[in-house]
């Protein structure tokens, strides 16, 4: 019981380079071009404007690549986990991960 008590308090943060940071709960949250246009070195449209969806779910936290409840569609260019690009799937986040969009890079954090 402890345990589980002590997840509950667990916090998933995105944190974007200006170390802004995003809250991650249950409600999913899409990331896209107006989030990170201000991060971005290269030109703001290599950022979709849906890019990604990072969420938690049964304590866990997960990104998908493009997906939200209303679309089902990979970005144009891709979103990267570690070096490793997202395909369709969700993918599991772990504290410390890094993500990668265009030429921004964010931290996963709990």
């Amino acid at each position: 019981d402890v345990n589980t008590e002590a997840t509950d308090d667990t916090v998933g943060k995105l944190i974007f380079p200006d170390k802004n940071h995003f809250i991650i709960d249950e409600s999913q949250r899409l990331v896209g071009r107006a989030d990170l246009k201000v991060h971005t070195n290269e030109d703001p449209v290599l950022i979709s404007r849906s890019h990604f969806t990072i969420y938690k779910k049964n304590e866990e936290y997960f990104i998908k690549d493009g997906v939200t409840n209303v679309q089902n569609k990979a970005s144009k260019n891709n979103t990267s986990v570690n070096g490793e690009e997202l395909t369709g799937d969700e993918h599991e986040l772990e504290n410390g991960d890094k993500i990668l969009v265009s030429d921004v890079e964010m931290l996963f954090e709990v």
